[in-house]
């Protein structure tokens, strides 16, 4: 549960600053930003949703 938990705020933080990024036209702040939002989703799905229906 705490994976899920901790998904959520990553996801919801590189998703301010990437709207930051996007508006300063920082090319790679976007590109890291987008590997972030990805890995938050990673650790949603996976070991947030998944993990907690095999336990």
């Amino acid at each position: 549960m705490p994976y899920f938990f901790l998904g959520i705020i990553i996801l919801i933080v590189s998703i301010y600053f990437m709207r930051m990024a996007i508006r300063d036209r920082d090319k790679e702040g976007v590109v890291g930003l987008t590997a972030l939002i990805i890995a938050s989703l990673i650790l949603i799905i996976f070991f947030g949703l998944f993990f907690r229906s095999v336990i």
